[in-house]
């Protein structure tokens, strides 16, 4: 094998290259480094990003479970309160049909209320006129007995005033009440011609009077609206008195009568009728004599 010398400048050039390889390849290698130190440093700001989405995804796991765990409570909540509302809905609906059956039922005992006001006023109405002033007029006879002639009167009438006090407040069925009437007093007057056999004595007159008190029971009824039907019978102490113009004779004694009568009234008016019957002795010629009266009465009354 042969060597061919090489020159020096030949050297020097090959030199020369290979310093300008290495140079390269240290530029290189610089560049590379720099690379590898970037890409390490990217590396490890991404591992701290990732460590920190790992902390957060923890984190958030962690809220999440939270958020979960609270959304099943409100979840059974919610259950609760459902079931809480439907609860309530019923007890609404409940409370609401027990305030219409009241304000039914309120309406109801108002309506009777006023029904019975209305009632008890209409009652006051007709059973508060208790007080009587009455006028009468009668036909009426008179037995004086000793075989003497009865004499039917020429006129005969009588004023009085009472009241009545009924026994209970409220009328029976409605319509029928017991009662004490009271005539407080009672003044009767008659007129008798005397006969004398078969002719009437025209100077002969006997005037009869009875002052009385009247007391009994009556019962009565209202059958519609103000009309009102009673029935009574009364015990009458009564002082008795008589007048004959024939010698002016007056005489006077206490005397027992009774009278029972039926009398109709709408509101303040009254008619009726009374049958009175009684008997009184009186001392004439030195001897006792009973003159019996009875006699039919027809009257008009106010009642207030």
């Amino acid at each position: 094998m042969s060597i061919i010398p090489l020159s020096a400048q030949t050297l020097k050039k090959q030199n020369q290259m290979l310093k300008d390889s290495i140079g390269v390849m240290q530029k290189v290698i610089d560049e590379k480094t720099t690379a590898n130190q970037t890409l390490s440093q990217e590396n490890s700001t991404l591992k701290s990003k990732h460590a920190l989405l790992l902390a957060t995804k923890d984190s958030l796991d962690g809220a999440q479970k939270n958020l979960l765990g609270k959304y099943k409570e409100l979840s059974v909540e919610n259950d609760q309160l459902k079931d809480s509302l439907f609860v309530y809905r019923n007890q609404n609906k409940a409370l609401r049909n027990q305030v219409d059956s009241l304000n039914t039922s309120l309406v109801n005992l108002t309506n009777e209320m006023n029904a019975k006001l209305e009632y008890l006023a209409r009652q006051e109405k007709i059973w508060k006129r208790s007080k009587y002033f009455y006028i009468a007029y009668g036909m009426t006879s008179l037995d004086r007995g000793n075989g003497q002639p009865k004499l039917n009167s020429d006129f005969a009438f009588s004023i009085g005033r009472g009241k009545t006090y009924y026994l209970h407040k409220k009328p029976l069925l409605g319509m029928i009440k017991f009662g004490l009437d009271w005539t407080f007093f009672d003044i009767a007057v008659a007129q008798y011609e005397e006969e004398d056999g078969l002719y009437t004595r025209d100077d002969s007159d006997i005037y009869k009077g009875e002052i009385s008190m009247q007391f009994g029971p009556s019962i009565t009824v209202n059958p519609i609206d103000f009309l009102k039907v009673n029935l009574y019978f009364r015990y009458d102490p009564t002082y008795s008195m008589m007048f004959n113009t024939n010698g002016n004779e007056f005489k006077g004694n206490y005397g027992s009568y009774f009278n029972t009568g039926l009398a109709a009234s709408y509101k303040v008016i009254s008619l009726g009728y009374e049958y009175r019957w009684g008997s009184t002795s009186y001392k004439i010629d030195d001897e006792n004599q009973t003159w019996k009266t009875s006699g039919n009465y027809f009257y008009i009354s106010f009642r207030f």
